[in-house]
């Protein structure tokens, strides 16, 4: 990230130097080419400013939408490069001419592309009959009345386990520590989110609904109804310390299923991409890992299993001796 921020440092400074350089120069050419010259850079200044904002926010499938949107990219990009040789040139009359033509193929790519991320994301409750307008939604991603109510039924029971999910993390001071750590709600609500965006895709999503977010929502029960026991054994520890490390790979692996889902929605986002492409941060949860989870909620239910057969043999020695008194 430091890296990032000193390259960017390095390129503001460059094209402050360069507009200095530029403006300098326009005075020895007189009011009338100074100010030409300051219009022409602060068009290119917006012009760039439409192109980036319109590559960040550039989400659209639509493959026509985005050639025509990289066309005018390229375009503005000649003529943005032109303005500046012109200026270097002396050629004041086509500076500020070549600087709308810019600003003009800027604004044209940004209506393409960039205005598409003011629009309101898609929502649904799940918990009351479909709208027309999410039906509306569901029907142009090209699902049928049955998928409409596999899909709704399949998130419904996605949701109640975030909500669950988020109610036992944030009650427990070691799992709150995981979410921060690991962005573990964050993430989950991020993936339900894009899934709602995206009903065709949900079988892309089934490690996340099948087996990652509810095995996240019975270890984090689990683990807290043992965290609660008043007697613990050292083997109770060792389960509830590996219980952890279990739901932050879990949380990891997660994470993976998110950025693998949105992969190409950030595809030309190559800061983005540094991080994505790294194989090291994305956790390896094979067949070994998902027998650990197996194991672990084996183990979870055997010492609640255990602690509830104590608590009952103990309490029916207490009546014993009652009786006796």
């Amino acid at each position: 990230m430091n890296k990032k921020s000193n390259i960017r440092r390095i390129l503001y400074l460059i094209a402050i130097i360069v507009a200095g350089f530029i403006l300098f120069d326009g005075i020895n050419a007189g009011p009338r080419g100074f100010f030409g010259r300051l219009a022409s850079l602060a068009l290119l200044a917006v012009s760039t400013a439409l192109i980036i904002r319109s590559i960040q926010h550039q989400s659209d499938k639509n493959l026509f939408r985005k050639f025509s949107a990289w066309t005018f990219y390229s375009l503005a990009g000649c003529t943005g490069l032109g303005t500046l040789l012109s200026m270097s040139d002396n050629v004041d009359g086509d500076v500020f001419n070549l600087a709308i033509c810019t600003f003009f193929f800027s604004f044209i790519a940004f209506l393409f592309v960039g205005m598409k991320s003011n629009q309101k994301p898609v929502t649904e409750t799940f918990e009351t009959p479909v709208s027309n307008k999410m039906l509306n939604h569901y029907h142009q991603t090209g699902l049928s009345d049955t998928d409409i109510n596999v899909f709704r039924d399949t998130m419904s029971d996605a949701k109640k386990q975030i909500v669950e999910l988020e109610t036992t993390m944030t009650a427990v001071p070691k799992l709150r520590a995981i979410n921060l750590n690991h962005d573990t709600l964050e993430v989950a609500k991020a993936m339900f989110a894009a899934l709602v965006k995206e009903p065709q895709r949900l079988q892309e999503a089934a490690d996340f609904l099948y087996k990652h977010l509810p095995n996240s929502v019975q270890i984090a029960k689990k683990y807290q109804e043992i965290n609660t026991h008043e007697v613990k054994t050292a083997d109770t520890y060792a389960v509830l310390d590996r219980s952890v490390e279990v739901l932050a790979t879990l949380s990891e692996q997660m994470k993976h299923d998110y950025t693998d889902f949105v992969a190409e929605d950030i595809s030309d986002l190559s800061s983005t991409l540094d991080s994505v492409n790294k194989p090291a941060q994305h956790a390896d949860f094979n067949i070994k890992n998902e027998q650990s989870v197996s194991q672990m909620q084996d183990q979870l239910s055997q010492i609640q299993k255990d602690y509830l057969a104590n608590q009952t043999k103990t309490d029916q020695e207490k009546d014993g001796d009652d009786t006796n008194e």
